[in-house]
């Protein structure tokens, strides 16, 4: 950017800055004070259910979270894409997945002759668009990242060509969280690291993902020289909870005994606390379980054991990662920088709950020959365990379905906003809202301008989370795709395509967020309605319509037992 641009950028911004919060240019004669570039700090976490924090229900402690809750903005009606690939593509680009070839995990495109040479799936971002993390780089700010990329493995693709001035990455999309770096499949069955562009040979041996990830940013705050007055930009990409479900020795007990009611009591709860902390309306009934699962007393003894420990391990996860997010921010305090610090909270997908351990890859054979899968060793080193349907659907709560689902349980997930002084505490926001939005809502917050070579679909937030009495929608409406499925936001209403009677359901997302109360019959207008923003959202991203559901790791019954509910 020239320097003409940079002056243009600058008064266009302050002049919103001036609306928003009141500043001024510094040493104005009207200026009480300054206005200072402010740090930025966007933490990802990996899997994580809509009800898995304490503040939206759940039993789980996370204190550290719920209190950059309640000094900010806790989302209500946040989605990121179904799938943890799209999601961070929608996230570091605002666009469409489809739009930077990221319509479904490349892996997946890949296996899909009807996929293979359409833009939208290649797993390539197009030339004139890129993160928008360099942008930030471009405006003088110091710039990280540490834990999961996720994004490519070419060096056009890298943390450093995105925008990163420093990065510690995994490549991959999981890996054990221990030092032995075990990959997800039998044809990666080794993670790669990187440290700054160079391949990590060997982890440290006290190596544990999330603990080591924190130190990263710390280390990297650390190593600006003193007189780098730059501002930073950091991500912190969790690889937790993800599995394999994984938690240092201390962790191993936690929860030990917590989970032993089963999945259908813990769910209730959970639904409960959800009502009493106003996220969904009192009268409301969840999304009932599928037949398909069955029910937590049809299990033998020695099944309830095993699945109790599943969550036990999930639990001590994401208490430890909200742990280490409480060291972080002590550092911010202690270093006098969290004032000025805006942090971004947020969950790429919903909760897993797919067939990994046996219906991934070759995982049914390979995971046995190469890990030790016995009860004893569960969560340790070596081990591989991953979450069930049953759990995921109490990660999801009230919502319905889940990762790599377009239900509400898929995608709706967490997010909080914490900025002391520009973002009102204990504040609960309802706008429908996209991951997409998170990068113009930065970048507007940062007075960072956008790249010329591209207009973002993603739409700042920024007066919304300033503004007290700022009822103007973030965005109109919200068009997916994923592995076939399809869904569009509008308002209170939700447009989803069911794969059991090949057509489209309508719901009234804010009374009925479990979708159980089917309106397309009754609304046929608006119904169609959204069926045409569905087809000129498909057009202009360039989607491929499916005439299949193409998930990963699905049990047999899967698709189409969500609709199958028990009596």
């Amino acid at each position: 950017m020239n320097l003409y641009q940079r002056l243009v950028s600058r008064a266009m911004l302050l002049t919103v800055c001036a609306a928003l919060f009141g500043c001024s240019e510094p040493n104005s004669d009207n200026s009480t004070a300054s206005w200072v570039k402010p740090n930025v700090l966007l933490i990802v976490a990996d899997d994580l259910g809509y009800s898995d924090l304490g503040i939206y229900g759940s039993e789980i402690p996370t204190p550290n979270i719920d209190a950059l809750a309640r000094s900010g903005a806790l989302l209500t009606n946040f989605y990121a894409n179904a799938t943890c690939a799209p999601s961070r593509s929608m996230l570091l680009s605002g666009m469409d997945s489809h739009q930077v070839g990221f319509g479904i995990n490349p892996s997946a495109a890949n296996r899909l002759p009807v996929l293979r040479g359409q833009p939208g799936y290649s797993g390539n971002w197009p030339d004139n668009i890129n993160s928008f993390v360099n942008q930030f780089s471009n405006s003088d700010y110091y710039t990280f990242m540490t834990g999961k990329w996720h994004q490519g493995s070419a060096a056009e693709a890298t943390p450093y060509a995105r925008g990163f001035q420093k990065a510690f990455y995994l490549q991959e999309g999981g890996a054990s969280h221990f030092a032995d770096a075990a990959g997800q499949t039998s044809a990666a069955a080794v993670a790669s690291y990187f440290d700054n562009g160079e391949p990590v040979d060997e982890l440290p041996n006290d190596f544990y993902s999330s603990e080591f990830y924190v130190n990263k940013v710390i280390s990297y705050l650390d190593d600006r020289e003193s007189e780098d007055a730059r501002p930073f930009f950091g991500y912190l990409a969790f690889t937790a909870p993800h599995w394999p479900l994984q938690v240092p020795a201390g962790w191993l007990d936690r929860f030990s005994g917590a989970y032993d009611e089963g999945w259908e009591t813990i769910r209730e709860r959970r639904t409960d606390s959800a009502k009493q902390l106003g996220l969904i309306p009192q009268d409301f009934t969840a999304a009932p379980l599928p037949l398909a699962l069955g029910s937590w007393n049809d299990l033998s003894s020695a099944e309830r054991r095993v699945e109790a420990r599943r969550m036990e391990l999930y639990a001590a996860m994401i208490a430890f990662m909200d742990d280490q997010i409480g060291r972080l921010v002590a550092y911010l305090k202690a270093s006098g920088q969290y004032d000025n610090t805006l942090i971004v909270f947020l969950s790429d997908n919903g909760p897993e709950g797919n067939n990994i351990e046996f219906g991934l890859a070759d995982n049914q054979s390979w995971l046995p020959e190469r890990f030790d899968q016995s009860y004893e060793n569960m969560g340790r080193v070596n081990s591989y365990v991953t979450s069930s349907r049953g759990w995921a659907h109490v990660s999801a709560g009230p919502l319905s379905q889940y990762k790599s689902f377009l239900g509400e349980g898929g995608v709706r997930v967490p997010a909080i906003f914490s900025y002391p002084g520009r973002i009102e505490s204990n504040r609960k926001m309802q706008s429908l809202m996209s991951i997409m939005d998170i990068a113009p809502t930065l970048m507007a917050f940062s007075e960072v301008a956008s790249n010329p070579n591209f207009e973002m679909q993603g739409q700042s937030a920024t007066a919304q989370l300033t503004g007290l009495g700022n009822t103007n929608a973030i965005r109109p409406h919200l068009a997916m795709e994923t592995y076939g499925n399809k869904a569009v936001w509008s308002d209170n209403f939700k447009l989803l395509w069911n794969w059991e009677s090949d057509d489209w359901q309508l719901f009234d997302i804010q009374q009925d967020p479990g979708e159980t109360n089917d309106l397309s019959g009754t609304s046929t207008a608006l119904r169609d309605s959204l069926v045409n923003t569905f087809n000129d959202y498909a057009q202009t991203n360039g989607v491929v319509i499916l005439e299949e559901e193409v998930g990963y790791a699905r049990y047999p019954d899967q698709v189409e037992a969500f609709n199958t509910i028990s009596p």
